[in-house]
């Protein structure tokens, strides 16, 4: 028995607190990563020093953020039926509600379905700008459509993939407080 009416039977804990950590602790390592390459930037940055940013680096790290993000929330808002007494203990321990950034379906779905996201935005028969990577200020409209495999706006904080945007920072110290809480429940 996994579960009891009340939710997560109390041996169990464990289990679903180590599996947690796991896409926790990736995740704060990744926001750690960033905020690190960040920190070395000038308060007012160059183009050159945006440049020489590790943008493939940073980029990877921010998708990971969503990627562990989008893990977690599946333990608050399971995909199936037949978990939700495990999702509303889960959701009591941690204090989480539809109001968490873990919350935003658009994230989790920008994950899970991928594959089928860039066939549909690879089909569209871009045309404009096309950026694989940027990392630096948003892009003035000039008229023309910019499209955005992988970005980050500095100035923003928003992360962009196939067009889509997620704000970071929120989702970040989301993430940062369930590691917390997790590490302080787990000692």
């Amino acid at each position: 028995m996994t579960s009891t009416n009340q939710g997560i039977w109390p041996p169990y804990q464990a289990f679903y607190i180590s599996s947690m950590q796991f896409n926790s602790q990736s995740a704060v390592r990744s926001i750690a990563r960033v905020s690190a390459v960040f920190e070395k930037l000038p308060s007012q940055p160059t183009l050159e020093d945006i440049k020489a940013l590790p943008s493939q680096q940073i980029l990877n790290e921010l998708q990971n953020v969503i990627l562990q993000g989008a893990a977690l929330a599946r333990y608050f808002w399971p995909v199936r039926t037949g978990h939700e007494d495990r999702a509303e203990h889960l959701k009591q321990a941690f204090s989480v509600t539809g109001d968490s950034p873990l919350y935003d379906r658009d994230l989790r779905n920008a994950i899970e379905h991928f594959d089928e996201r860039l066939d549909k935005y690879l089909g569209l028969g871009l045309v404009g700008y096309i950026f694989p990577e940027f990392v630096g200020y948003r892009p003035i409209d000039d008229g023309v459509p910019a499209h955005f495999f992988r970005a980050y706006f500095i100035d923003t904080g928003v992360f962009r993939l196939l067009d889509e945007e997620y704000s970071i920072e929120p989702l970040a110290n989301e993430i940062i407080r369930l590691h917390e809480k997790l590490k302080l429940i787990s000692s």
